[in-house]
Formats: C-alpha cells, structure tokens, sequence
C-alpha cells in the first residue's frame, strides 16, 4: 500500500511544517520543559549543512512535540528520522537561499512575529499572563525568536520561489486520481457548501463624539495634568495593550492602519495627537521615536458602540437584500461582493472556504454555531438576518445553505478540487524532492553516527 505510506508521510510532514512554523505556545511549552531539565541532558550538535548546525535538543522538542500530537497515533515509522531529515532539508534550503541570495524584509519579519504573538496573548489573556507564566515578556520572546522566525520566512521564499511554476492540467489531475487504488480512496464526511453576507454596523456621530470627548479628556490628563500614561491608558484605553502602556514597539512604515500611520507620522517625538480614527476604531497617539524608516508609538483606542438603531437599521438593509436575493433580482454572488464587509468571503462570492481551498466544509470541521445556523435551515434557504459576536464587535450576517454533499468515497465529479490540490502537492513534492536531490551534492552535510540508521545521505 504505497498509497498510504505516502500519505502517512504527507501527514507528518505536514506536522512537521505547522511546527516549526506557526506554534511558538508549543516553543514555550517545551522551553519550561528544558529548562527543567536544564544539567540533566548535555546538548550537541548532531548535524551540518554548510554553516547550519542542528541540535540534539531541537529535535527532541520536536519529537516529543510529536509524540503529543494525533498524527503520532497513525505514523508507524522512526519518527526522529522522519523529524531529522525535514530539519537538513530545511537547511540545505537555508544554504541554498544564501548562494542565490535570497532575502525578507524586516518589516515583513516583524510582522509575522507581531501576528503570532497576538495569537499567544490571546491564548493566554493578556501580556502580564505571559510574562508570569514564563518570565519573560513579549519583547524578549520575540527578540529570542526573531532569527528562527527569519530562518523560517527564507526557507518558505526559497521553496517558493523554486515551486513558483508548477502548474496541474486536469488529465494530471485524472491520472493522480487513477493511481489510487479502489480500496484505498479516502471516504469523506458529510459536507456543506454555504455563505454568508456580513455587514458591521457603523457607530453614528453622537457615538464618535462621545469617544472623542473621552480620549481629549484623556489628552488633557496627560498634558495638564502629569498624568502616567501607563495609568491613564488603563483606565481609558479598551485595546490588548492597555495593560502594557499601550505599547506598540517600533514598526516599519506600511505596517500599521494608513490613518494610524499618517498621524503618528505628523507628531513630534513625545507629543499627542488629537483623536485619530483608524479602521480599528478612534486613537489616542504619542510618538515615542523614529529610526530609519521605524517608528516607535503607544496609544489609547476605544470603539465606538453602535446605538440599537444603527443594528436595527443594518439588520433591515439585510432583510431587503434577502428579498432582492430570494426574488431574483441580484444572485447571492454578486450580493455578496457588493455589500459584504467580511474580507475572508465577499472575495468568493460569499461562500465559507473549507480545509483544503474549496468551499466545501467537513461537518466535523464546521464551527458548531455555524452547524446548528446551518441545520435549521433547508438547502437552497437563505437565513433571516441574526447577530453575530466578533472580538471586539458585534455583526449581522445572513447564511446561504446551498448544498449538503452526503458521506462518500473520493471521485473526480464530487471531489475535483480536493483531487486538484492533492494533484498539486504531488507534483510540487515531487519538484522538490528533484530539487534537494541535486543540491544535496553542492552542500556539506555532516550526520553523527547515532543517526546512521536514518539513511538520509548516501555516505551515512
């Protein structure tokens, strides 16, 4: 069954790639670890690609990592092995992306690093929580991460770039499909095709003057009255970083929301600006510094809240454009473009994308509140308007339920798109495979004879 030993390799490299990619909770989860057991296991180096190094510790967090995970339960194999030889593949991309001098942006390491680290100050409530469960606060866990995450950003750019031209024709995507044995085709859970039509209701004007009075009122603390910032943001501001100052480090211009940026921009260093609205919501700003093309900046934010008028009167604009829909006179697509404020979905036509690209959703991958909205309704109805919570705002949306596909095996009519982006893994695997096939014999690799077993290099 070559099939599935592929796709038991597929799985764990996929694993492998959420890893090291996305989840620093799972880095400060095994650092704890190590450091517990810090005197207990000597670290060395394991391998050498050129000047990249491995070490023992890297991959036995990855491996426990692993053990922790479901993909560990199906995988039959020597999973270190497996871990090993994805981490010098890594390198030798790393190596590769160097001779061909392949570069990312600061900024755009920046931001990966701010994206992911307001994902763990969610997970874990604010910054103070973090900085108690691991002494350390935000700042230093990124600069302790920043050359892992650029390390990570050139890999990615690397492989892009090699990959960028690989296309499927759909007699590729046929003949992927027939070397699957009957008996191995996947069997897929029940699925639904369904959209969504979102619209945020705006705060009116006496709603934004009365946040603009709030924050002057904040202003005039700071400036007239010695105010702390730190105090003063806690007290007024409602963003994540209230409990932090307000503290958004320095950033590279483009970064931030172009309203937020423009007026911070106009300030001199230590002075405040007048209340600035952003996409975000209505800022308080205080220019810090400037190097370069950075600038350093805290704020206090509050959203302005939208009157019950403002919800009922989006809520009676999307009861119209049900009407429009349902009568014919405008298709759910084409609503949904027009008057959509969801990004994720106005985009394609309003419909939910599923796991894999297409817009079919496994029910066992399906939001509940999503499922049950779903369930009450027949295919082909569309929802009457309901109130959905979002972070830190409240919307409207209506749903389209345009298909329920039941369970069944994988065929080309019902699974196309999924057949297609399998297609293309295949073909881009196999690009890549071609590609570390040859430059493994342009770079130094050098393994410790305790990995041997792995076979990764012809000489080991």
């Amino acid at each position: 069954m070559e099939f599935m030993n592929e796709q038991r390799k597929m799985r764990i490299s996929k694993f492998l790639n959420k890893w090291v990619g996305l989840s620093i909770i799972a880095v400060f989860a095994l650092s704890n670890r190590a450091n517990a057991q810090e005197g207990q296991v000597v670290d060395k180096i394991i391998a050498k690609v050129d000047e990249n190094i491995i070490l023992k510790s890297e991959l036995e967090k990855s491996y426990i990592n692993f053990l922790s995970s479901e993909q560990a339960r199906t995988f039959d194999g020597d999973a270190r092995c497996l871990i090993l030889q994805s981490f010098i593949e890594g390198k030798i991309m790393l190596a590769m992306a160097e001779i061909d001098s392949t570069t990312v942006s600061e900024s755009r390491v920046d931001y990966e690093l701010q994206g992911r680290m307001q994902r763990v100050i969610q997970q874990y409530g604010s910054e103070q929580a973090i900085l108690q469960a691991f002494g350390k606060t935000i700042d230093q866990f990124m600069d302790e991460l920043r050359p892992s995450v650029q390390e990570q950003l050139l890999i990615k750019e690397q492989e892009d770039f090699i990959l960028a031209d690989v296309k499927v024709t759909p007699s590729d995507i046929k003949r992927f499909f027939n070397t699957i044995p009957s008996d191995s085709l996947p069997l897929y859970s029940r699925e639904y095709e369904a959209g969504m039509i979102v619209r945020s209701p705006v705060a009116n004007k006496a709603a934004k003057q009365k946040v603009i009075d709030r924050l002057l009122e904040a202003r005039d603390k700071l400036i007239n009255q010695g105010g702390n910032f730190d105090l003063v943001a806690l007290d007024y501001s409602e963003g994540p970083t209230k409990t932090t100052g307000g503290n958004l480090g320095f950033q590279s211009r483009g970064n931030m929301d172009p309203a937020y940026e423009a007026a911070a921009l106009t300030l001199k260093v230590g002075e405040y600006s007048m209340p600035v609205e952003s996409s975000f919501g209505i800022h308080l700003i205080q220019l810090l510094g400037r190097r370069g093309n950075e600038y350093d900046t805290r704020h206090i934010i509050i959203v302005p809240k939208p009157s019950e008028q403002d919800l009922q009167d989006v809520k009676n604009s999307l009861d119209s454009l049900r009407n429009a829909i349902n009568t014919g006179s405008i298709s759910f697509e084409e609503a949904a473009q027009q008057f959509s404020d969801d990004e994720g979905t106005k985009r394609n036509g309003g419909f939910i994308s599923g796991p894999t690209g297409s817009n079919r959703i496994p029910a066992d991958n399906m939001d509940p509140t999503l499922f049950f909205a779903l369930d009450s309704l027949e295919v082909g109805q569309i929802s009457r308007p309901s109130f959905v919570q979002l972070p830190n705002s409240v919307a409207i949306r209506i749903l389209y339920f345009k298909k329920e596909i039941p369970p069944h095996k994988a065929n080309l009519k019902d699974d196309y798109e999924k057949l297609k982006n399998a297609t293309m893994q295949m073909k881009k695997g196999e690009k890549r495979n071609e590609y570390l096939d040859a430059k493994i014999l342009e770079v130094y690799i050098e393994i410790d004879p305790e990995y041997n077993r792995c076979g990764i290099i012809k000489n080991n």
